[in-house]
């Protein structure tokens, strides 16, 4: 697997993941899929599919989410919906207002504004250093940094699914996320959610927001064993 913002040896070869390793690498690029450009309509129907329903709505044979529900499984449930719901149009314009815009987005999607206040600032050059090491690098045809939260994402993928014990390993895993992940997840979700020109994205932030949180929990939890 090639990577939209990253390429080189640790994305030659991948490893066949256990069923839960595969299941947040394709949380991580779910989220670097909806975050990186406007979703298409394949893209809104997979959701839609994995949540239970098929683009057109049609049930399959999926339970309704119970009130008790995990905050990751509600969010997710929703998600879905609303991506069976959503217009490929409506969704295109609304990624364009809220994190484009004209001269300054709504929202800002880059490691480097929440962690510093600034864009392309240290934590960019700190970010390509680590990526060094990994040995992986910016794609020439790819606009966004580095420090795009879809960039990390998928970045968070291909750890996961390397063949490379060093790049896969939970510490290597745990320490990349924390340091460029988990300082500003949650301002970045919230941020998202209380934007005016957010409908679809609300739903795609609240979903990345239940997913990283357990992500980190998961982390903090190994760390202490």
């Amino acid at each position: 697997m090639q990577a939209h913002v990253h390429s080189g040896p640790a994305v030659v070869e991948a490893v066949r993941l256990p069923e839960e390793e595969l299941a947040r690498r394709n949380w991580y690029l779910m989220l670097a899929r909806l975050f990186r450009a406007p979703p298409d309509a394949g893209t809104l129907a997979a959701i839609a599919q994995a949540g239970g329903r098929d683009a057109a709505g049609t049930n399959l044979a999926s339970p309704p989410v119970p009130d008790d529900a995990a905050p990751l499984e509600r969010a997710f449930a929703e998600l879905a919906d609303a991506c069976r719901q959503a217009s490929v149009d409506a969704v295109r314009q609304e990624y364009d207002s809220v994190f484009l815009g004209v001269g300054k987005a709504e929202v800002f999607l880059y490691a480097s504004w929440y962690l510093t206040g600034f864009l392309h600032d240290r934590i960019l050059v700190e970010l390509r250093d680590r990526m060094t090491e990994f040995g992986l690098q910016r794609r020439e045809d790819i606009g966004e940094t580095e420090d795009h939260f879809s960039a990390l994402c998928e970045t968070m993928a291909l750890l996961i699914e390397s063949a490379d014990p060093r790049l896969s390993s939970i510490g290597t895993q745990r320490t990349f996320f924390t340091q460029y992940l988990a300082p500003w997840f949650e301002r970045l979700c919230e941020a998202i959610e209380r934007c005016g020109f957010t409908d679809f994205y609300k739903h795609a932030g609240r979903a990345a927001r239940a997913f990283l949180d357990v992500e980190r929990q998961a982390f903090e939890f190994d760390e202490k064993e």
